[in-house]
C-alpha cells in the first residue's frame, strides 16, 4: 500500500485564508510567480508530518493575518486512510488530531513521512552541524519512536544540567547533584549515539548506490558518523562502535572544569556532526559546488530508500523550487526516480524543467495570491516559461 497524501485542507494559514486541494498520487506540480504561496503549501504538508514548521519556531506566524487561529488538516492513506489536524492558535497550546482525536506529538509525528528537498538542502554539506544534525534527526523520529523518545529526554536532562552548571558558580551544593545528572546524560546519550551511527551506516551503503549511478561510477560518495568528541577531527569511523556510555562520562569528568566556568554542557551528542567524503576527501572542503549537489542529492534519495527499509512504504517526497538549482542530468534523474516510486510534490516557478511525458502523468496546479486552481493541459504550455 502507498503512503500519499489524499487531500489537504487549510483556514488562516499564512497566506491562505481558505484552500482545500484533492492531490494525486504520484506527481503533484505547484507553479507561480515567487511569494504566492507554493513553499507554504509544503511547509503545510511538513507540520502533518513532524507536528511543527521547518522555517519558523514561531508559530503565531502560520496563521492569516490577524486571525485568532489557523487550522491544517490532511487525510492520508496508508493501509487505511488516517486524517491528521494540527490547530494553531494565538490563545491557547497548539492541538494535534488523528482522526479527531486529540494526542500528543510523540504519537502524531510518524502517522505521514516525509522527506524535504529545499534550496538550502544543498547546503547541507557546507552548512554547520547543527543542520546536519537536524536532519538526520527529523528522518530517524518519523520511524524511530523510542528514538524520538530519547531525543527528547536527552534534551531536556541537557537544559537542565545547564541551569545546574550556572547554578554552580553561586552554589557549590549544586555540584553534589551533577554525578546524578551525569549518568542521566551518559544514558540517554549513548543510546541516541548508537541509533545514529545505525543509521548513518546504512544511509552512507544507500547513497553510494545512488552516487555511482548519478556519476556513472566515476566517483564514490562515503558518509561517516563524527561522535562529537571526534566531529572536529576528520577521522574515519570506518573504526569500530565506540562504547558511548563509557565515552560520555570520561568526556564529562575531562570537560568538568570548563562546564563549570562556561555554564553549560559541552560533550554529547548535540556536538555530533556528519562527514561527507568523495573519492576519500572531505567534500566541504575539496569538492566543487556540483560534486556538493550530487552528492546531497544522493543523501536525500537514500533516506527515501532507508525510510521504505523502515516502515515497507516510501515516504511522500516535498520539492520546494529545487529543480532550477539542479542541472538538467540531475534533474532528469531526480524525477525518474521519484516518479516510479513516491509521491512527490514540487513547487517550480515555471515548467521548463520536465517533459511533456512528466507533465501528462503529472497533476499541475496554478497558485496565485493564496488561490489554487488545477490547469489543464491547455493551460500547461503559459506555464513553461
Amino acid at each position: 500500500m502507498k503512503m500519499w497524501i489524499k487531500r489537504l485542507h487549510l483556514t488562516n494559514f499564512r497566506n491562505y485564508n481558505a484552500a482545500e486541494i484533492d492531490l494525486h498520487p504520484k506527481l503533484d506540480i505547484f507553479v507561480g510567480h515567487n511569494a504566492q504561496g507554493k513553499t507554504n503549501l509544503l511547509e503545510a504538508m511538513y507540520i502533518l508530518a513532524m507536528s511543527k514548521s521547518y522555517r519558523t519556531g514561531r508559530e503565531e506566524e502560520l496563521i492569516f493575518h490577524s486571525e485568532a487561529s489557523a487550522l491544517i488538516r490532511g487525510r492520508v492513506e496508508r493501509n487505511a486512510d488516517v486524517d491528521l489536524t494540527v490547530a494553531v492558535s494565538r490563545s491557547s497550546p497548539k492541538k494535534l488530531l488523528v482522526n479527531d482525536k486529540a494526542t500528543n506529538s510523540s504519537k502524531f509525528v510518524g502517522r505521514l513521512n516525509v522527506v524535504l528537498f529545499t534550496p538550502d538542502s544543498l547546503q547541507l554539506i557546507k552548512g554547520s552541524p547543527g543542520d546536519r544534525r537536524r536532519v538526520l534527526d527529523v528522518q530517524i523520529c518519523q520511524t524511530d519512536a523510542v528514538y524520538r523518545s530519547n531525543l527528547l529526554k536527552y534534551q531536556r536532562v541537557v537544559r537542565q544540567r545547564n541551569q545546574l552548571l550556572k547554578n554552580a558558580a553561586a552554589s557549590r551544593a549544586a555540584l553534589k547533584q551533577l554525578p546524578i545528572w551525569n549518568e542521566q546524560l551518559a544514558d540517554l546519550a549513548s543510546r541516541i549515539m548508537a541509533s545514529r551511527e545505525n543509521v548513518v551506516k546504512r544511509l552512507s551503503s544507500l547513497a553510494a548506490e545512488i552516487h555511482n549511478r548519478l556519476t556513472g561510477e566515476r566517483e564514490s560518495l562515503h558518509i561517516a558518523y563524527l561522535p562529537f568528541s571526534k566531529a572536529h577531527s576528520a577521522r574515519s569511523s570506518h573504526e569500530s562502535s565506540l562504547d558511548y556510555h563509557r565515552l560520555m562520562l570520561a568526556e564529562l569528568q575531562n570537560q568538568h572544569l570548563l562546564e563549570i566556568q562556561r555554564g553549560y554542557t559541552l560533550v554529547g551528542p548535540h556536538r555530533d556532526d556528519l562527514l561527507f567524503t568523495i573519492d576519500g576527501r572531505d567534500a566541504k572542503t575539496y569538492a566543487s559546488q556540483g560534486q556538493q549537489r550530487t552528492a546531497v542529492l544522493s543523501y536525500k534519495l537514500a533516506e527515501m530508500e532507508l525510510m521504505r527499509l523502515e516502515t515497507g512504504e516510501y515516504p511522500v517526497v516535498l520539492l520546494d523550487d529545487v529543480m532550477s538549482e539542479l542541472d538538467r542530468q540531475r534533474r532528469a534523474f531526480l524525477v525518474e526516480i521519484l516518479n516510479k516510486k513516491a509521491q512527490t510534490i514540487i513547487t517550480t516557478t515555471h515548467l521548463g524543467s520536465f517533459s511533456d511525458e512528466i507533465l501528462a502523468d503529472a497533476a499541475i496546479f496554478g497558485i496565485e495570491a493564496g488561490r489554487i486552481a488545477e490547469r489543464g493541459n491547455g493551460d500547461v504550455s503559459a506555464l513553461r516559461q
